[in-house]
């Protein structure tokens, strides 16, 4: 079939976890179908992206979308998305060049299903009206920003936060109801989103791993070396670091006096970060070309996340690479994992620090740990073995509107 594909950014270069699960689904979809990809970009690295793109899709076409933008921009998205139904959410993907290149792009081919990829791109569907639409939802949005309202401490951000929380609510809900198929990363969102929604037959496609490239290496392993994969330009990230320098690292410390803490992922600027940027047992790398030595190197793999939804791709990297992994429940919710036999669950400070005390003083222990989660990930999160049921999402969406 022939799947119009709209994205809010460029699905490669893969420096997260948004791109590396529309990548690596498209890439497995286009084996069987043709994908026309249209993409919003927003950073010159992805627009040098699209050529790769090109390697294995039909079409690659794009927006740029507030490239070299300040904060004023998203001050007047604030602004207008006062006066309309849609949460702030949509109102910043709004764009007429958009709206033009689909409308040509589907007068042009015979497009069989179109897949918006994010609630972001509700707005889109009135010009898909007569074509099958499968929504993928990477998290259950109205779940994260009710999280972030939850853990914010300041009274006019959590007013703000809980306004936007139920105009996006309403918002999820409708936009669900209104395409042929909805697609969720885990069985956990998919019975929310059909509950939110009041709908059956959302369909849970897990994230994967590439577990030919994420596999454990003959690295030396650096001892009492921590380390966190993930972008702290997304809050739930600099949420999550935030918190395990204040509250588990120091406990850690106590115990162990010469541990320290990889922090791997693109930074925000310095000044936001600068109590953890100063710290001595934390270093800051940055974006890197390769994630695979610094994880190797680390003695536990730590997700200390308490903001999310959907599954966590770090986490099945990690696993992937036989790391010994301690994470909060919400870390590694949407995953078939059980705490104590592929990983540590652990969501108090005190419970975090003592899981993480154990692993680096038994390193059997560790090791018994990074060996089940292997196993698990190449059984059942291999991205071959994942992408299969989106095909078969775009048959019965098709079929349905048939």
């Amino acid at each position: 079939m022939k799947i119009l594909v709209l994205t809010t950014k460029s699905p490669y270069p893969l420096y997260e976890g948004r791109a590396l699960r529309t990548y690596n689904l498209l890439r497995e979809a286009a084996k069987r179908h043709e994908i026309y990809l249209l993409t919003f970009v927003q950073t010159p690295e992805e627009l040098e992206g699209l050529e790769h793109l090109r390697s294995f899709c039909a079409h690659v076409d794009h927006v740029p979308l507030h490239m070299g933008a300040t904060k004023w921009r998203l001050f007047l998205d604030m602004f207008l998305e006062v006066f309309v139904a849609a949460p702030l959410h949509a109102v910043k993907y709004r764009s007429r060049a958009m709206v033009q290149k689909v409308r040509a792009l589907m007068s042009k081919e015979s497009i069989d299903v179109v897949h918006l990829d994010m609630l972001h791109l509700g707005d889109y569907l009135g010009i898909c009206r007569g074509k099958p639409v499968v929504l993928v939802e990477h998290n259950v949005e109205s779940v994260i920003i009710r999280r972030r309202m939850e853990n914010t401490p300041n009274v006019l951000a959590k007013l703000y936060l809980g306004y936007q929380y139920f105009k996006l609510r309403a918002y999820e809900s409708r936009v669900c109801r209104c395409v042929d198929q909805v697609v969720a990363v885990s069985e956990l969102d998919a019975r929310q989103l059909e509950e939110l929604a009041g709908i059956r037959g959302v369909t849970s496609i897990p994230n994967g791993v590439d577990t030919t490239y994420f596999r454990s290496t003959d690295a030396p392993m650096r001892p009492n070396n921590l380390v966190f994969v993930g972008g702290l330009t997304w809050f739930p990230n600099h949420d999550a670091i935030r918190y395990f320098c204040a509250e588990i690292l120091p406990r850690i410390a106590a115990e162990i006096p010469d541990v320290t803490l990889t922090v791997v992922g693109k930074s925000p600027d310095r000044q936001s970060i600068k109590d953890i940027a100063e710290n001595p047992r934390v270093r800051l790398t940055g974006l890197v070309e390769d994630v695979r030595p610094l994880i190797s190197e680390a003695a536990v793999y730590v997700v200390p996340l308490r903001i999310g939804g959907g599954t966590r791709l770090k986490i099945l990297d990690a696993l992937s690479m036989s790391k010994a992994l301690v994470s909060t429940a919400v870390g590694c919710e949407g995953l078939d994992v059980t705490s104590g036999e592929q990983l540590m669950t652990a969501d108090t400070p005190e419970e975090f620090a003592r899981a993480v005390v154990t692993l680096l003083r038994d390193p059997r222990r560790a090791e018994g740990l990074g060996a089940a989660g292997r196993k698990l990930v190449e059984q059942k999160y291999d991205w071959t073995v994942v992408a299969q049921e989106l095909s078969r999402v775009y048959e019965r969406a098709a079929q349905r509107r048939g």
